[in-house]
């Protein structure tokens, strides 16, 4: 009896996005399974490239800079991205996003990648609190994120709207004390 083919994981690694993935940025936010739950405006290439050009990854481990955007690759190939938003460096709050190619969502992708940031963000920059939202319908979102440690701190009602009607959105947090007490473990 053969055995089954033994599959390995999926190498899943994060680079900061260049100018030169405006393009794919372009094309994977007019995807219909990335635009399902998010309210994402049509962009130009020329402004996704501005706005990717205009960060400085740098500024992020100096405690500045207000945007950084990483590209989620999947053994070598653009899969994705995760972007975020620094609100307010004094307490040390921001908000990740994400989404991933329709042909590279449900494969645990997301998770990994977001491991990767996270053990980044907390180990290497003055973040202390990283909050996301993700539609109340988003069931796959709000796996990734308790699966990566975030907890569910309520519902934001009618938070934006989507295709002419209001979508609550849950709330969810991740602290960097509970962060490195979840990866030290007891002891």
């Amino acid at each position: 009896m053969a055995l089954p083919e033994r599959r390995s994981s999926p190498q899943v690694t994060l680079r900061p996005a260049a100018p030169r993935d405006a393009d794919l940025l372009r094309q994977w936010r007019s995807e219909a399974s990335v635009r399902r739950f998010q309210p994402l405006n049509e962009l130009p290439t020329a402004q996704l490239r501005a706005d990717v050009a205009s960060q400085r990854m740098a500024d992020l481990y100096r405690g500045r800079g207000e945007k950084f955007q990483w590209i989620v690759q999947v053994d070598g190939q653009p899969a994705g991205w995760i972007t975020l938003v620094v609100s307010n460096w004094e307490h040390g709050l921001a908000e990740v996003g994400y989404a991933l190619a329709t042909v590279f969502q449900n494969r645990g992708v997301m998770s990994d990648a977001l491991a990767v940031l996270l053990d980044d963000l907390y180990h290497n920059t003055l973040l202390e609190r990283i909050e996301a939202r993700c539609a109340v319908e988003n069931i796959g979102s709000q796996r990734v994120l308790e699966k990566s440690g975030f907890e569910r701190e309520g519902c934001l009602r009618g938070y934006f709207k989507l295709r002419g009607r209001r979508m609550d959105n849950y709330l969810y947090s991740l602290l960097r004390e509970d962060y490195l007490a979840q990866r030290e473990g007891p002891g």
